[in-house]
């Protein structure tokens, strides 16, 4: 039924880098001219962390190394289990990678690998079933509650609720995922706050406008190549909604058609994710996402994120901001569809960032989703901010698409 078991049935492969050939972008609609990009650079990236995270220039090398060996280590432990893991992520007081376990076998594997593991009551098999029973519970949506999925650390499931809009169908939905969790002694977090998630709609360089027809503003994400020659750009799938629209570029120009013969676009279960053809005369593909100060970041890959890494994104309305991945593969209800599998960051955004590109590991970036949507704090507003993302990788695997990314 949903994304994650397809991910269980795939775990023992590894993901392989998508590389293509990198290309400039002209953003004029003129006839494409040499390219004037400059080399993109990772001190950007740098020093938005540094803001964002709150740390110093030492601190930020050493959690960017910390990182980049918990990615490394993520892969082999993908590797050598069998099944997924209870649980997954980096944990910045000790710099490395935690993996929750059940068995001392798997225990001795991750340690293998590189990571640290964690014994945990319960499997990520029986954590998954009940996140598929508050689904189904949940059916098309409860007043009240914006989310669930699993709770890695507490080995556990989460529920969010919106406290404003809370009522006697939330209190009566909360009963009954505690009724559904006792016979196990799963643990269930209850995450209440004042915000609720919302997509956020709002050349081809991944955090810039572009504009489905007439319908507003969203962000680039990516840019992709595919069979038959075919170039275009990822995007969320709630600013594709529409089949065969003019999709129009930050300088008002044509870049091409939205959601191209109408089977480009996915909002609901699936995910949220759509594709953009880019034919528009003049208009080229490139590997970069717009970084801090101007400064482009050229992706070399992608990679799926991990709990407690550090990411930035890109997004045409608030532009250059970092945090931590929060939470991965969790349910979303935006109110007009639920959403399953995505993540979640304290990296601010704002209405106009749909789409928009989320990034990692200065030096060698990676690409790792598109905004989908967030709370209702914004950059400016200050306080606890939530911002949501589609994993890029199941973009990718769904029409066939290669990344394209720099040194190719």
């Amino acid at each position: 039924m949903h994304r994650r078991f397809r991910k269980a049935a795939l775990w023992g492969a590894t993901m392989a880098a998508v590389m293509a050939a990198a290309g400039p972008l002209s953003s004029a609609h003129a006839a494409p001219q040499p390219d004037p990009t400059p080399q993109p650079s990772p001190r950007g990236m740098l020093d938005a962390m540094r803001r964002d995270l709150g740390l110093t220039p030492d601190q930020a090398r050493t959690r960017l190394a910390q990182e980049a060996e918990a990615q490394r280590a993520a892969a082999a432990v993908r590797r050598v289990l069998t099944a997924p893991p209870a649980g997954m992520w980096f944990d910045k007081t000790v710099g490395k990678l935690i993996v929750a376990v059940t068995v001392a076998t798997d225990a001795e594997r991750v340690r293998a690998a590189g990571a640290l593991p964690k014994t945990v009551a319960h499997s990520r098999a029986a954590l998954i079933e009940l996140v598929r029973q508050i689904g189904t519970r949940a059916g098309h949506g409860v007043p009240g509650v914006t989310g669930w999925g699993v709770d890695e650390r507490a080995n556990g499931v989460v529920v969010r609720i919106d406290r404003r809009a809370s009522s006697a169908a939330t209190d009566s939905f909360e009963n009954a995922v505690r009724a559904l969790a006792a016979p196990s002694h799963i643990p269930v977090t209850i995450e209440r706050s004042d915000q609720a998630p919302r997509q956020q709609g709002g050349t081809v360089i991944g955090g810039e406008r572009w504009m489905p027809g007439q319908e507003g503003i969203c962000s680039i994400g990516f840019s992709v190549t595919g069979s038959a020659g075919f170039e275009g750009f990822l995007t969320a799938g709630h600013c594709t909604n529409d089949a065969d629209q003019s999709a129009y570029g930050k300088d008002g120009s044509v870049i091409g058609t939205s959601n191209e013969g109408g089977g480009h676009s996915v909002i609901g279960r699936e995910g949220d994710f759509g594709l953009v053809t880019v034919n528009g005369p003049g208009w080229r593909l490139s590997p970069n996402v717009a970084g801090q100060g101007g400064q482009p970041v050229a992706v070399t890959g992608s990679q799926e994120g991990v709990s407690g890494t550090s990411v930035c994104h890109s997004g045409e309305a608030t532009g250059w901001h970092c945090g931590e991945i929060t939470r991965t593969e969790q349910t979303v209800d935006y109110g007009t569809a639920i959403v399953d599998g995505l993540s979640f960051t304290n990296a601010c955004s704002a209405p106009g960032d749909s789409g928009g590109s989320y990034v990692t590991q200065p030096g060698s970036p990676k690409a790792v989703g598109l905004h989908s949507g967030g709370g209702t704090a914004t950059c400016s507003d200050g306080g606890d901010t939530v911002t949501i993302f589609q994993p890029v990788d199941e973009a990718l695997a769904k029409w066939d698409l290669t990344l394209k990314t720099s040194g190719s």
